[in-house]
């Protein structure tokens, strides 16, 4: 019963956010400086031609009720219509999702596995050699910007070594199999979006099992015959997974709103370079569509995470 109440209760916080969040992003989009028209009508564009757009894209309306038409289309299923590829913004999206879930979603669960192991072997061997060059070489890593990360590999791998492609997903004429092209392309965009996250999952993997570790029960397992390996996974991993939780489900929330530095870098067509793209020319339906497919997946992402942390701490519900 209790569960029931505090998933529900979850349930209707996260509606509401993500009708905020609709209409949040509707007046800061429409309120920008600049006008989609003056870009589709071009600089030699009439004013009768520019109030015809206006009016085909219903931008000679007041904000209000354009507001007003865009929540009614949205309980429809209507996003609107790209103003960049005259399509609606539905069948765009639908068009790149699968593109970023290729890249975005691989290389950000590769990065939660691999870091929480990583870090746990550090908590391990706290102070050791390993824990310390590690830590350095990741907070390193961590204070370097995506672009630049992305610009070197593509400086060494793409145009100095010929090793791979320095953009683009598919190559146009080539003899390889479409999937064995298609992971030489993923290469070095997945490796700079595994660079870029791995030193979160490690630090916060090595401090959160360096915590518990120093909690009264780890030396109680420990008095009582435990080894150091079966007190750690017994015990500490659990209760130090609630961090890391908590961090991984808004990692995989934003999911479908691509790398977008990442994707532009290497030209993916994904949902984050969608979004760029939306926004170089003031698509406005185009944008606001990449928005609201990133705030349902971030509160879908918290539902996740509350669903795990009841798994993991039940004291969650009944402290509710």
């Amino acid at each position: 019963m209790k569960f029931a109440k505090y998933l529900t209760s979850r349930l209707l916080q996260g509606l509401l956010v993500i009708f905020l969040v609709v209409v949040l992003n509707f007046f800061i989009i429409n309120l920008a400086p600049g006008d989609p028209v003056d870009v589709l009508a071009g600089e030699l564009g009439s004013e009768e031609y520019i109030a015809e757009l206006k009016a085909q894209y219903g931008l000679d309306k007041p904000i209000t009720t354009r507001l007003i038409n865009y929540l009614s289309n949205l309980l429809k299923g209507d996003w609107g219509m790209s103003y960049k590829f005259r399509s609606p913004v539905v069948e765009v999206v639908k068009s790149r999702i699968s593109n970023t879930l290729i890249l975005v979603l691989s290389s950000e669960l590769f990065a939660i596995f691999f870091g929480t192991w990583l870090g746990t072997i550090l908590a391990r061997n706290r102070g050791s050699l390993l824990d310390k060059s590690v830590s350095n070489i990741s907070l390193i890593i961590y204070c370097l910007p995506a672009f630049w990360i992305g610009m070197i590999f593509i400086l060494i791998f793409a145009v100095r070594l010929h090793w791979f492609p320095s953009g683009g997903m598919m190559s146009l004429r080539t003899k390889q199999p479409p999937i064995v092209d298609l992971i030489w392309h993923l290469v070095l965009p997945w490796l700079t979006i595994v660079l870029v996250r791995l030193p979160i999952y490690i630090k916060l993997a090595r401090s959160s099992v360096i915590e518990v570790s120093q909690e009264d029960y780890m030396t109680t397992a420990k008095a009582i015959g435990y080894g150091k390996k079966k007190s750690y996974k017994k015990y500490a991993l659990r209760n130090a997974l609630l961090p890391i939780v908590t961090q991984a489900g808004l990692g995989l929330s934003t999911v479908f709103s691509g790398a977008l530095i990442t994707e532009t870098v290497f030209s993916w067509p994904g949902m984050g370079l969608m979004i760029f793209n939306g926004v170089q020319v003031r698509d406005y339906p185009l944008i606001m569509g990449g928005f609201l497919i990133t705030s349902i997946m971030v509160v879908m992402g918290s539902l996740v995470v509350d669903i795990v942390y009841m798994y993991l701490d039940p004291r969650v519900v009944h402290n509710e």
